[in-house]
């Protein structure tokens, strides 16, 4: 009997990524190319739909030519996407604008008037928040949604469909139509956040038509199979079943095995999240926290940071472009060299703060306003404490939004589950169980959002049954760094000072760098 196989189909920020896995949760060929992004103005940042679909056959044609596996012992396709993103399509499958990012900042403009809407229709911010799980944030697609509608009133009375990346993949690879995950509907804010419904109430206060938007079924349905066309272009036998998978970080959790009540992840990815699984539902009492849903049918709570990881490839490309030669001619990556530098430096950097919100400030603050700082330098600072406290700085925004969660009602967590790029880093992960003063885990999969989109595959496919299941054939555990004491002390010290720089430039000095630099 033929060995069988399933594909994760990663749509990221960065770049699209393939990747054929066993029914053991084995990664068996991996390829990827990175995704061109543009940025026309400050705080827009979008990408070209045709770019990710040309970008996702060519990584699926190069990951099933190594992998050495027969089309045929390939048996389901899932798909994961970068969240919170949006592009809109008309009848005839054209593309009415570039891909809007979740990075892209431009919806704030929306904002007063989505207040506006609010009040007018007796409702408050918490109102919106404990229906739909959604503050009214700069992330999130819903205020892009009225941007868009405002300014190309012409092209929104033309879009058939609002849809995100994996929608538009799904249609793609074969698909007659274009569907979505329940799991991630909420992004649009017009969704209530316990059925995963929209919300036609909502829909009508925010002016918005519910026919543009996608339909929306549980991770794990199969809504189409591989067309012949694409077959040709991807190296994948026609007739693929293709698997509704789930958004990236609900791929990520499920693919560290974070599908179980009192527990908790954190991705140090382009973006940062901190996430719990709950069974039930369940909002934050101030409205921090975003409610989704989860591949078990269940619900997650997440904290998110725009930037992260991403941060820290600004501080390379910034700063490091000694590292980046010296990288080349010993055949190693710039980040072993900076994170080389950081080993030097004590915790806490030598009491230097880094701010990390080179894309605004989002849970707990939800300030597009905040920016990006080095608090603390002297003389006495090296690279070597700037490349550590930049470390630092991204670990105690984690750390914030895992505080967040904990106001919600969950249990003390035991440890973390850790993915993202980061997670590769030994220095990353000790800089991580120190500042959040609990285990941090990794597992055998680096690429986890992946991973749990083959295993929404696997489910779809009939292979397991659930879930739970696919985790329990699937996921692996792997090392754990346990925090040490001397260096809790350090960074308990050192987070109580973060929280107060941000308290200190909050009221006049943020808002007075943005709106120069609005000028």
């Amino acid at each position: 009997m033929a060995k069988k196989y399933v594909i994760g189909i990663d749509a990221g920020t960065m770049g699209v990524r393939c990747l054929v896995f066993d029914l053991k949760g084995n990664e068996i060929a991996n390829a990827y190319h990175e995704t061109p992004t543009q940025y026309p103005k400050p705080g827009w940042v979008e990408q070209r739909a045709e770019d990710v679909i040309a970008l996702a056959y060519q990584s699926t044609r190069e990951a099933v030519a190594k992998s050495g596996v027969a089309p045929r012992d390939i048996v389901a396709i899932g798909f994961t996407n970068m969240r919170s993103t949006f592009v809109p399509v008309d009848k005839e499958g054209n593309f009415l604008h570039p891909i809007f990012i979740w990075q892209d900042l431009r919806g704030t403009e929306m904002f007063p008037w989505m207040r506006e809407r609010l009040a007018a229709n007796n409702m408050t911010e918490m109102d919106l928040y404990n229906q739909t799980g959604f503050p009214i944030g700069a992330v999130w697609p819903s205020s892009k949604v009225y941007w868009f509608k405002k300014h190309f009133p012409d092209r929104y009375e033309r879009t058939h469909k609002l849809i995100m990346p994996q929608e538009m993949l799904i249609r793609a690879f074969g698909a007659d139509d274009y569907y979505g995950t329940r799991d991630d509907a909420g992004w649009w804010q017009i969704v209530d956040a316990d059925t995963f419904e929209y919300l036609p109430e909502l829909a009508q206060i925010f002016e918005v038509d519910l026919d543009k938007y996608p339909r929306n079924f549980p991770a794990g349905t199969q809504v189409g199979a591989v067309t012949k066309g694409v077959a040709e272009r991807t190296g994948l036998a026609e007739g693929t079943p293709l698997i509704v998978g789930s958004g990236d970080q609900q791929c990520g959790a499920i693919g560290v095995g974070m599908a179980y009540d009192g527990m908790a992840s954190v991705c140090l990815g382009t973006a940062g999240l901190c996430i719990a699984h709950s069974t039930k539902p369940i909002r934050h009492p101030e409205g921090k926290n975003h409610v989704l849903g989860n591949p078990t049918g269940y619900w997650q709570m997440e904290g998110h940071a725009s930037a992260a990881a991403s941060s820290f490839r600004w501080f390379r490309d910034t700063f490091g472009h000694l590292e980046k030669a010296a990288a080349s001619a010993l055949d190693t990556d710039t980040y072993n060299l900076l994170t080389a530098e950081a080993d030097l430096s004590p915790p806490g950097a030598k009491g230097a703060i880094y701010l990390p919100w080179l894309a605004g400030a989002a849970c707990p603050y939800y300030d597009s306003n905040a920016r990006a700082a080095f608090v603390g330098m002297t003389f006495a600072h090296t690279k070597g404490d700037m490349v550590r406290s930049a470390m630092e700085g991204i670990c105690f925004e984690m750390r914030d939004m895992l505080e967040s969660l904990m106001e919600s009602g969950f249990p003390q967590f035991k440890e973390y589950r850790i993915t993202g790029g980061a997670a590769r880093s030994d220095l990353w992960n000790q800089i991580q169980a120190d500042i959040y003063g609990k285990p941090v885990q990794t597992v055998k999969v680096s690429e986890a959002t992946a991973l749990g989109a083959a295993m929404c595959a696997t489910v779809g496919a009939g292979i397991y049954q659930d879930i739970h299941e696919a985790i329990d054939n699937m996921v692996e555990l792997d090392q754990r760094w346990d925090p040490i004491g001397d260096n809790v002390r350090v960074y308990n010290e050192m987070f109580a000072l973060y929280r107060e720089t941000y308290q200190a430039l909050k009221e006049r000095v943020f808002p007075g760098i943005a709106a120069h630099q609005e000028e």
